[in-house]
């Protein structure tokens, strides 16, 4: 189960609380005539769910309310997150009120107090949901920047005030600003589930494989330049090995003339000094090969080490990425001043025991913080810290190739050794040159596992090339838009909507319902009706959730319906909620349409939430159980009671 909402809650200037149950897993409907707040508990939620600005209504909710809450059912444990009520001339309030347990009970009033600011509620909020690390890379030649989906992208597929559930230009909350619904565009990828959580580990796989696949073609790119002038190398060395009495050996084949040579090598001549002078450019080439096979043998000490490492810090990440979207709550203090209760534990300080100095506390969190995020993010960096090592490995790897042509060029231009006369000297320089020849042969002559493993490489990009693609995307989304095609044809042919005999779709590059007829076509933007615009609202976010549920997808279970029914049962007939002034056709549809939401949720129960406000007051026995309060005679969202800013005993 993701997150769904347990209660709603208010909190007066007096230090008296409103709070509205709601249950799990079920239909909630909340009835009422107009004007009693029905219409604000989306806004209340969106607030709670860390919006930048706060769209409840001026009025008596604003002026009346100095904290809002929320208590959350989450898939292990319960939360409650308040946030309080903005001053009249005030967009939000950074202040944030989060606890976290097994099970919470709502708070006072007395203990509501800021413990984290809008980001740190943002980070736990995203993390709740079950969003994990996500990017979605912008396309080469658009100038947007690259986006991380986050709850707030997610919630766009969550609600449906009464002025967006009759809108046939918009589909999802909030995308009539252009922004915005390219960003959902961006998300709904990784929400739907078409890109997965692995999808920035395997960036960074295939950017480590093809940094090793770079490495293998340019050795055998190499080895390929060795072998063009290897034979008569090999060849030459033997003639000289020949005149100077080292080897009688003619050979016919490359195979032969190796190993002549290393017949050769293997020639004691004695006690020969063949020293180069103190401080000479090959003495400088023989200490500097030393270092690189030590570096060499560190390289692959460490790149050991940190296989292992990786191998068992699986177990460990999970812990450390919850302990980071903890201490992402860093910046309680912000605005605060100091006191006598415990910022971090919530218990009252003895009266001489002063708290610690508020700076004290943000360098030790930042420093608990900064740990932890590195540990939270370990996984992706011990394999990009791998590819760095293999690559410097791979470094050293040329470093001693050019050590050795350095060494051989030394030799051969060394006139000291070259005009040597001594017979001794003359086979110590041959067998010097021969020797450094072979010396390279183990990396030269047989490059079947480099090949091999240079087509696995291949192998192991391509398919990663493939699963990244923007064509396995697409071709996901046009998988799950097709079973959620099903459900939607289906469902609008069951309320009779207009165009249902035709297949449904969702268009997720125009954020609308396509309805594809014989005559092309025509999206929802073009269809007729204000019944058909909520049907069809209605259709595609059920079909939505029930998929969102059964792939356990990052996306808060719950759906927030404000008034579906306007269209049939409009606010000047509304006496009791009976809809006695209504004709039979439209109470029919209304009821038709109750029917749907309730048999959607049942399918996939305890999975999805459905949270409906309504004038209407169905006289059915499904539609009383799963009304949760019926706001008339005087009964609202906000006691009239309630004293405004400034008037109560103070928050």
């Amino acid at each position: 189960m993701s997150v769904q909402i347990l209660d709603i809650v208010l909190y007066s200037h007096d230090g008296r609380q409103r709070a509205l149950p709601l249950k799990a897993g079920q239909v909630n409907v909340i009835t009422g005539a107009s004007k009693t707040g029905k219409s604000a508990l989306i806004d209340i939620v969106d607030y709670c769910f860390g919006s930048g600005e706060c769209r409840v209504p001026h009025g008596p909710i604003r002026h009346c309310v100095a904290w809002f809450g929320v208590r959350l059912q989450l898939a292990s444990g319960q939360a409650f997150v308040a946030r309080r009520c903005p001053p009249p001339k005030g967009a939000s309030s950074e202040d944030f009120f989060v606890v976290t347990g097994a099970t919470v009970e709502l708070p006072s009033a007395t203990a509501l107090r800021q413990t984290t600011n809008t980001k740190g509620a943002l980070a736990l909020l995203t993390s709740w949901v079950g969003i994990r690390d996500n990017l979605h890379e912008t396309p080469p030649g658009q100038k947007r920047p690259s986006l991380s989906a986050t709850v707030r992208h997610a919630l766009a597929l969550c609600f449906q005030r009464q002025d967006e559930i009759i809108r046939r230009q918009q589909l999802f909350h909030g995308t009539d600003d252009s922004f915005f619904a390219q960003a959902l565009k961006d998300a709904l990828p990784y929400l739907l589930g078409a890109v997965d959580d692995e999808h920035v580990r395997k960036q960074a796989e295939l950017r480590r494989l093809r940094d090793q696949l770079r490495a293998v073609e340019r050795r055998l790119a190499e080895i390929a330049a060795l072998r063009g002038d290897g034979a008569s190398k090999a060849d030459a060395l033997l003639a000289q090995a020949r005149d100077a009495g080292l080897s009688n050996a003619v050979t016919t084949s490359r195979e032969e003339t190796i190993s002549a040579l290393q017949t050769v090598a293997r020639t004691p001549l004695g006690n020969v000094d063949v020293t180069l002078p103190e401080g000479s450019e090959f003495s400088r080439l023989s200490t500097e090969r030393g270092d690189l096979l030590e570096t060499q043998r560190r390289l692959r000490t460490d790149i050991e080490a940190a296989r292992a490492f990786s191998k068992d810090e699986k177990g460990f990440s999970r812990e450390a990425k919850e302990q980071r979207a903890r201490l992402a709550t860093i910046g309680i203090f912000e605005g605060g001043a100091a006191g006598h209760t415990c910022p971090l534990c919530t218990q009252e300080l003895p009266e001489t025991q002063a708290p610690p100095e508020v700076e004290v506390l943000h360098s030790a969190l930042r420093d608990v913080a900064t740990r932890m995020e590195s540990v939270a993010r370990v996984e992706p960096h011990i394999e990009r810290a791998i590819g760095e090592l293999e690559k410097r490995l791979h470094d050293v790897h040329q470093k001693l190739s050019k050590n050795r042509a350095q060494m051989e060029a030394v030799r051969t231009a060394n006139m000291a050794l070259s005009q040597a006369q001594a017979d001794s000297a003359r086979k110590a320089h041959i067998l010097g040159r021969l020797s450094l020849y072979l010396e390279s042969m183990p990396d030269v002559p047989d490059t079947k596992g480099l090949e091999e493993q240079a087509e696995s490489l291949r192998a192991k990009c391509q398919q990663l090339e493939e699963e990244l693609s923007d064509e396995h995307v697409q071709e996901q989304l046009f998988s799950i838009t097709s079973r959620l095609s099903e459900r939607m044809t289906e469902w609008a042919r069951s309320l009779g909507l207009e165009h249902s005999s035709s297949p449904l779709r969702l268009d997720l590059k125009r954020l609308t319902v396509v309805a594809d007829t014989l005559d092309g076509a025509v999206p929802m933007a073009r269809m007729g009706s204000g019944e058909n615009w909520v049907g069809y609202h209605l259709i595609a976010h059920l079909a939505l959730h029930q998929w969102f549920v059964q792939r356990s997808s990052p996306v808060p279970h719950f759906l927030f319906l404000d008034q579906p029914s306007q269209v049939y049962f409009p606010p000047e007939k509304d006496v009791d909620g009976s809809m006695a002034l209504v004709p039979d056709d439209d109470r029919l549809a209304v009821s038709r349409m109750f029917e749907l939401i309730f048999e959607a949720v049942a399918e996939v129960t305890p999975g999805l939430q459905v949270i409906m406000t309504e004038h209407a007051d169905l006289n059915e026995d499904w539609y009383r159980k799963a009304r949760v309060e019926r706001w008339r005679g005087g009964l609202k969202l906000v006691p009239e009671d309630w004293p405004r800013a400034g008037e109560g005993a103070g928050d």
